[in-house]
């Protein structure tokens, strides 16, 4: 391109840019929410970028300037504000339009009138509303018709939560006299009848292959419960956590509700897929390199029956499962399962592989969810230079709660497992045991962007001979979920050669502070503690380093690097261990 063509590309630009210059709008004297709402009222604003602008429209819109802003002003409570200086320069194209506002003495809240009227008025649904209404609202202060908006808002919505779905505005005024710079707020509502709920009607279910009598044991809405859109709520959630619907939808038929005011309500489900299929592939430092694949059948029968399978091989533990759930209760994870498992695992100084059929009842009493079982298992294992075959008929029971603020990545919150079972040797089993184990977890937050993570575990064996257990009911420690710094499994009662063969009891303390330090990245130290022997208070195992995390939307990508403070560091590299795995919730 020459010389020439480049100049004259350049004039043309400024030209065209000239040509489109429009109006620059200047307001000074104001706080930023009132200038921000000034400037998104002015006419002059908001025409100043047409293409067809000229003198006298501009002009035009200049003199409407002080109605404009006066306007503005008055949801803040100015309405006598003083324009010190309007100003327009410039011709066409180009304009620059300056005002100066005083905004004056602000007009003050006078009178308050709030009454509730008709069935409602002393109701308890309006009390908080009132309560939070009465604060917004305050004789003497300047008055904010957003703080007046909020107000209605507040008895318009405890209305509907209350089920007065009648409820409207008998008066709803807002008077102000600019003269005396005084302002009386009047709200009067007619509450109307309290409405309830009426029959609940599942309409497609059917279409789906679900019996109507088995969703219909999950609807927990009963005819004559009064109108609570929370409780719809919860019901919605409660129909999706089932696991049978891909959409759930309650629709009050507001328009058919009879006599006595009850609301007919129809519930809309779309189904899901009724075949699942995953397949993955990782690596974690206690299992090493790892693939997976799994399917589920979410529905195999009317009455929701559903069955998973599942195998995970990894360099450390080979498992596979499957499990058929047959739904129980009212409540959605409230079934019978029936259980087939079959592991591989490699310990620090031995192997285990073993068998497992089971039966369990789970249910879900209050928030908690309990498990009673019953499983046999036959497993093999060699540690160091024991050899144990078992074979056991292992009753047990396990409570689990959970309580966080995020199911991924919580701030704040606590999870606790424990865990009894064992054995009678001679009902299908050849040893005599009592097994159990407490785990909790704990998040808490100590500002923006720190939390400090807790973690315990507590385990204890008594049993007729130890060297009877299998691997799976003994104790170990050390690796990722347990004492970082250590190899998978390698803390516990060592035999004559030295080899870990595990504990009889066991404990394990963790804490760690995590701080976000840009977008999803952050960084953590930590200290752990633990053990694994035949007394009570196992000698304990430190662990100390530090991390860096990876906020993902499937859980926290963890990089540990950590140094053992007690013991050897066999085979550690400086004696630093890599820790590699991934955090769920707690």
């Amino acid at each position: 391109m020459t010389g020439r063509s480049i100049a004259l590309l350049l004039l043309t630009l400024l030209f065209a840019s000239a040509a489109h210059g429009g109006v620059r709008v200047e307001v000074e004297g104001l706080g930023s929410d009132e200038r921000d709402n000034v400037m998104a009222r002015l006419a002059i604003r908001q025409q100043s970028q047409r293409d067809d602008l000229n003198d006298a429209m501009v002009e035009r819109l200049h003199d409407q300037a002080a109605a404009d802003i006066r306007s503005a002003m008055q949801p803040f409570g100015w309405y006598s504000p003083v324009l010190t200086d309007s100003s327009l320069v410039g011709t066409a194209p180009n304009w620059t339009a300056h005002y100066h506002v005083d905004a004056g003495a602000y007009t003050a809240v006078h009178t308050i009138d709030i009454q509730l009227k008709g069935e409602g008025a002393e109701h308890e649904a309006f009390a908080a509303a009132l309560r939070r209404a009465t604060r917004r609202l305050t004789v003497g202060e300047r008055l904010k018709h957003a703080d007046y908006e909020e107000a209605k808002k507040l008895l318009t919505d405890a209305a509907y939560a209350g089920g007065f779905l009648d409820a409207y505005w008998a008066v709803s005024e807002l008077r102000v006299n600019p003269d005396t710079r005084q302002a009386d707020i009047v709200l009067h509502m007619e509450t109307g009848p309290r409405y309830s709920f009426g029959e609940v009607t599942i309409d497609n279910a059917d279409d789906q292959g679900l019996n109507a009598a088995f969703v219909q044991r999950y609807v927990t809405l009963k005819v004559g419960e009064p109108f609570d859109p929370q409780r719809l709520l919860d019901q919605q959630f409660a129909l999706s956590d089932l696991g049978y619907f891909q959409s759930v939808e309650i629709v009050p038929q507001r328009s058919l509700a009879d006599a006595e005011h009850r609301v007919p309500l129809v519930i809309h489900t779309t189904p899901r897929n009724k075949h699942r299929y995953e397949a993955g592939a990782g690596y974690g430092t206690d299992t090493g390199a790892r693939v997976s694949v799994g399917t589920e059948w979410r529905q195999i029968n009317q009455y929701g029956h559903n069955l998973d399978g599942d195998a995970r091989l990894s360099q450390i533990k080979n498992t596979m499962a499957a499990n058929y759930r047959v739904p129980q209760g009212g409540k959605p994870g409230e079934n019978i399962s029936f259980t087939a498992l079959g592991q591989t695992e490699q310990l620090a100084d031995g192997d285990s592989i073993k068998y497992t059929l089971g039966a369990s009842l789970n249910r879900h009493p209050g928030e908690w969810a309990r498990r009673v079982y019953m499983e046999f298992t036959h497993e093999e294992s060699e540690l160091g230079n024991q050899r144990a075959t078992a074979d056991l008929m292992t009753p047990g029971v396990s409570f689990t709660r959970t309580a966080s603020d995020d199911p991924i990545f919580a701030r704040k919150g606590w999870f606790l497992f424990a865990d009894l079972h064992g054995a009678q040797e001679g009902l299908l089993s050849n040893t005599t045991f009592v097994r159990a184990f407490v785990q909790t977890r704990g998040v808490y937050s100590l500002g923006r962007g720190t939390r400090l993570l807790a973690r315990m575990d507590l385990g204890a064996n008594v049993q007729k001979r130890f060297s009877d257990l299998p691997a799976s009911q003994r104790f170990f420690a050390g690796g990722d979920q347990s004492v970082r710094g250590y190899r998978y499994q390698s803390i516990g009662t060592r035999d004559r050669n030295g080899d870990v063969i595990g504990g009889q009891y066991l404990t394990v303390f963790s804490g760690e502070i995590e701080q976000r330090i840009r977008g999803s990245w952050g960084a953590a130290v930590f200290l752990d503690a633990g053990g694994a022997d035949d007394r009570f208070v196992p000698e304990l195992f430190f662990g100390t380093g530090a991390g860096v995390r990876y906020r993902s939307p499937v859980g926290t990508f963890q990089v540990d690097l950590a140094h053992p403070l007690t013991g050897d560091a066999e085979g550690q590299l400086l004696g630093l261990r890599l820790h590699i795995g991934v955090r769920v919730g707690l």
